[in-house]
């Protein structure tokens, strides 16, 4: 998954062997969202569609899933719903240095994340 950092063209894997071990799905989950700063998530790759392990249905956990799904989406929606997901508590105290200046574009953000 290391080797996939700042992809911004593949968009299927397949995998040839059917043995995805826990750390090899954590590798691909930090890779999809990289949940260790909004930044990092921002970076995170958001092109990868699917993931299939050669003869394994079903098997891969929940949160791959998910960000998969999320990177169907259009490139800027799947940032923002990546965003949303792993940082509920965003601080929104830097968007006063700027005096709300921003406010307008964060709510188009945020109307686009929900629809």
């Amino acid at each position: 998954a290391d080797g996939l950092m700042g992809n911004k063209s593949l968009t299927n894997l397949n995998i040839t062997s059917s043995n995805v071990a826990a750390r090899g799905w954590a590798a691909f989950s930090k890779l999809l969202c990289d949940t260790s700063s909004v930044n990092d998530t921002y970076l995170s790759n958001h092109t990868l569609t699917s993931i299939k392990p050669y003869g394994m249905q079903g098997d891969t956990p929940p949160d791959i899933v998910e960000y998969l799904t999320f990177n169907k989406l259009q490139n800027c929606a799947t940032a923002i719903c990546k965003i949303l997901d792993s940082h509920p508590d965003i601080d929104v105290e830097p968007l006063f240095q700027w005096k709300l200046k921003c406010l307008p574009l964060v709510v188009t953000w945020l109307e686009n994340a929900r629809s």
